[in-house]
């Protein structure tokens, strides 16, 4: 079969770097930024000053204690509700309980975090059910308990994306083979599905470890006192309480150590596992009619809408207040939406472009590494796609605090807040996006690329008529999800924001701080409706299509976000 010659592949895959360059030189520039900022305030890198230092160790021994339970607890709720959900496809109700667990996957932070508080607090709905039966469980909310609750509700429904989608994908013929062997519920479990399982709990167990460690929202405001901080939580109040700024730049020194330490430990156990069909047949589990599995599955999904579903649904039913139009009218209230709005559209096209810079960059190094071309661009290629992870070494409040530290000196601080807040947001929300389109365009370039080198279709031409229309789908995803993630951002507004310069997550904070509550309640469900709303506008006007919310492309975010980060 003919072959082309290397320097002609080369010549067309390196046709479009400068993309990916560009955007690797943005990003450098803003972490350069921030890296000065924090190195400037630190004038004695002595190891010993951290091993001395009993509050150092005390944050850094809590912030890895709750990031480890509530991961662990994450998983051991996400694996038994990925099985049920695996093994009854025809289960009523299934497609609207994914739909409305996948809720906490979109859904700001702060209004999660009130939606539990509207359960689990002194007043919530747990204690009110148990003042029927004049039995009371006190204030359990507030400390680790609380933590953990918050990080299950969101990391849980994620994990179970992820789980869902890998046992989806084994192959159908395993499920007669263990009918056929007559294999008990537990076999099956260690022989086939812990196996596929056991492949990707490194990347995706890693990256909601890492969510746990750089938690800000659910700890500052469910942590309860000094004695439940983290690493996060400290910055921000050395910084907006104590403008203790050397202070500070250890605090994110120290954690972004770790941060870093964590990200090069999962990239090494990650592992992939190819799988594949030999016959396209309907799944029947045949393990699913024993008695035992009804069991476990019943109670595991049960536990699952306990602990999703109540937190949404009180976030709705404390809105429906006498305050709900008089807070409607608040002027602030819109001010801070329009300042949402622009905040989180201008986000999410950075964080895009510069993913797609990226993504096209990456797509372009892939012929020649694959086929032992130049070695540099092996290198590059692992440059790059590293620069998108490399965000989540810095977790927000640490850039902030570094880019804060660099600038704070400058007299027009106050008017680059806005241009900050975005900036950080878009790099915030960069690996996730990359990690959508990457893929995607690598899978259009196995596709086409031998096509549009025959044809010489290249640069614009090719992705306006080539990339466009078979990624299309995908950047819509990828730009709704970043709108979104920007939207419900509480970490960088709080360290930025002023009365003049507020969003809907700072001005419901301000709401929740001062004991608003009513009011507090009406401003989550407006962010909750504006969030929701953009991302599945956005998705549906970008993609070109009618797509039902959380459809099954977007069952599928959460499995291709986690591969690689």
């Amino acid at each position: 079969m003919p072959r082309f010659s290397l320097p002609s592949r080369q010549k067309r895959s390196f046709e479009l770097l400068w993309p990916g360059l560009l955007s690797l030189v943005l990003i450098g520039t803003v972490l350069g930024l921030a890296f000065s900022g924090l190195f400037s305030q630190i004038t004695d890198l002595n190891p010993l000053r951290f091993l001395n230092n009993s509050y150092l160790w005390r944050l850094t021994a809590f912030t890895f204690f709750q990031a480890i339970v509530s991961t662990a607890l994450a998983t051991l709720l996400a694996i038994p509700v990925a099985r049920a959900l695996s093994r009854r496809p025809q289960l009523p109700g299934r497609r609207l309980f994914l739909q409305l667990s996948s809720l906490s996957l979109i859904v700001p932070t702060i209004v999660g975090v009130f939606g539990i508080i509207a359960v689990h607090g002194r007043q919530g709905w747990v204690n009110q059910i148990l003042g029927f039966f004049n039995s009371e469980t006190n204030s359990y909310l507030y400390g680790l308990t609380g933590i953990l609750i918050a990080h299950v509700f969101f990391n849980a429904p994620l994990l179970t994306r992820i789980f869902l989608e890998t046992l989806e994908s084994l192959p159908r013929e395993y499920w007669r083979s263990t009918a056929q062997l007559g294999l008990s519920d537990r076999d099956i479990f260690r022989l086939i599905e812990w196996p596929g399982l056991r492949k990707i709990l490194p990347a995706s167990c890693g990256l909601v470890f890492l969510l746990c460690f750089t938690s800000f929202i659910i700890v500052l405001t469910l942590g309860g006192g000094p004695s439940t901080n983290t690493l996060e939580v400290a910055i921000y109040q050395a910084l907006r309480f104590d403008f203790d700024i050397p202070k500070a730049a250890t605090l994110a020194m120290t954690q972004l150590v770790f941060c870093f330490s964590i990200l090069l430990l999962g990239r090494k156990f990650i592992r992939r596992m190819p799988l594949s069909q030999t016959e396209e047949r309907q799944i029947r589990r045949f393990d699913a009619d024993k008695p035992c599995a009804k069991i476990i599955d019943t109670l595991a999904l049960l536990l699952m809408a306990l602990l999703v579903l109540p937190p949404l649904l009180a976030t709705v039913w404390k809105a429906i207040t006498p305050r709900f139009f008089t807070t409607l009218s608040e002027s602030r209230l819109w001010d801070a939406a329009l300042t949402s709005l622009a905040v989180s559209l201008s986000a999410g096209m950075l964080s895009l472009l510069l993913a797609l810079g990226l993504a096209l960059t990456l797509r372009s190094l892939y012929l020649p590494s694959r086929l032992g071309g130049e070695s540099y661009a092996g290198i590059l290629s692992a440059t790059l796609d590293f620069s998108g992870s490399l965000i989540l070494l810095l977790p927000p409040f640490v850039l902030a605090t570094g880019l804060f530290i660099t600038l704070k000196n400058s007299s027009g601080l106050s008017l680059l807040a806005p241009l900050l807040v975005v900036t950080i947001n878009a790099l915030m929300a960069l690996p996730f996006v990359l990690r959508l389109l990457a893929p995607a365009f690598e899978a259009a370039a196995q596709k086409s690329d031998l096509l549009c080198n025959s044809l010489d279709i290249r640069g614009l031409n090719r992705l306006r008529l080539i990339d466009w229309p078979q990624n299309r789908k995908s950047v819509g995803l990828a730009l709704g999800l970043a709108v979104a993630l920007s939207t419900g951002d509480l970490s960088v507004i709080a360290l930025f924001g002023t009365q003049d310069f507020a969003t809907l997550p700072l001005y419901m904070y301000q709401k929740m701080g001062s004991y608003r509550f009513e009011d507090a309640a009406v401003v989550a469900f407006v962010l909750c409706l504006q969030s929701l709303g953009l991302f599945i506008v956005i998705e549906r006007l970008v993609s070109g299509k009618t797509i039902r919310p959380f459809s099954r492309t977007q069952h599928q975010t959460s499995e291709r976000v986690s591969h690689g980060i």
